[in-house]
C-alpha cells in the first residue's frame, strides 16, 4: 500500500471568524438520519425517516498563559452566548481540504478539569456545544 496520497489530518476552529488558540481535540461530527422499521409479510426492513439528527460536539482547549481561550469559553457559557463555528480540516502542512460550519452554537457544558497533584497535567477547558445546523462545505 502506498502512503503517498494519505493525509495526516489537523483541525482549526474559528468562532465568528476568529480563531481561539489551543484546540487539543474535538469529537467526531456525525450527520445521520433516523430510521424506522417497515414490516412486510415475512420481513422487517429499515428505511430512513428523512429526519437528520444534529449532534452535540465536545471540544478540549489547552489554556496557556496570556491565552484568551479560558475567558472566551467561560464567558460563552456563563453569558449564554451564541456563536458560529467553522471547523477547518487541513493536512499536516496546513493546506485546507474541507470545512464544516456549525451555525448558532449554544454552549451547554463548560468543564474545568479535576486536579491530582500526583500526576499533574496541562491546564485545559472542555466545552460541549449544540449547533442549530451543521453544514459541510468545501475548502475556501
Amino acid at each position: 500500500m502506498s502512503q503517498r496520497n494519505d493525509l495526516a489530518e489537523k483541525k482549526r476552529i474559528t468562532w465568528d471568524g476568529e480563531e481561539v488558540p489551543g484546540l487539543v481535540s474535538i469529537t467526531e461530527i456525525p450527520l445521520e438520519r433516523g430510521i424506522i422499521d417497515v414490516p412486510e409479510f415475512d420481513r422487517i426492513r429499515k428505511i430512513q425517516n428523512g429526519i437528520t439528527t444534529v449532534p452535540e460536539v465536545t471540544m478540549v482547549y489547552k489554556v496557556q498563559r496570556d491565552s484568551k481561550a479560558f475567558n472566551f469559553f467561560k464567558s460563552y457559557f456563563l453569558n449564554n452566548e451564541t456563536h458560529d463555528a467553522v471547523v477547518i480540516r487541513t493536512d499536516a502542512a496546513g493546506a485546507e481540504f474541507a470545512r464544516t460550519m456549525l451555525q448558532s452554537c449554544e454552549c451547554v457544558r463548560y468543564t474545568e478539569p479535576e486536579f491530582d497533584a500526583a500526576s499533574p497535567t496541562y491546564a485545559k477547558v472542555t466545552i460541549t456545544v449544540v449547533p442549530w445546523e451543521i453544514i459541510p462545505l468545501g475548502p475556501e
